[in-house]
């Protein structure tokens, strides 16, 4: 399952969030560790126009064109479909570290 996690109107990012990824810190075994996900984030414009995205129906669609990205910011079908979006340089934290050293941070949750 994917899902668009949230976007950041000012700055004209938005965040793919997949599930699939263990954790390496609650079990000796990765595999069995628990379900984290992970999440790449990219820049919401693509030739000259900012996109909107929504997870529906099990599908992150892009609200202008309805075309459906994956999370690896390909267009895999309609309007768009072989567009590509570009990659912002982003690092995925545990929450403890980041709020150590970020302690102003809102958390977002839909």
């Amino acid at each position: 399952m994917s899902k668009v996690m949230v976007w950041d109107m000012k700055n004209d990012v938005v965040i793919f969030w997949t599930e699939g990824t263990a954790s390496a810190l609650d079990s000796s075994n990765i595999p069995e560790g628990r379900e984290v996900g992970s999440a790449v984030a990219y820049s919401r414009s693509l030739d000259s126009q900012i996109l909107d995205y929504e997870y529906r129906d099990g599908k992150i669609l892009d609200m202008q064109t309805g075309s459906e990205w994956n999370v690896l910011g390909i267009a895999v079908t309609g309007e768009l479909k072989g567009k590509q979006l570009t990659s912002i340089v982003s690092i995925n934290h545990f929450w403890f570290s980041w709020a150590a050293f970020k302690p102003e941070t809102r958390i977002y949750q839909p």
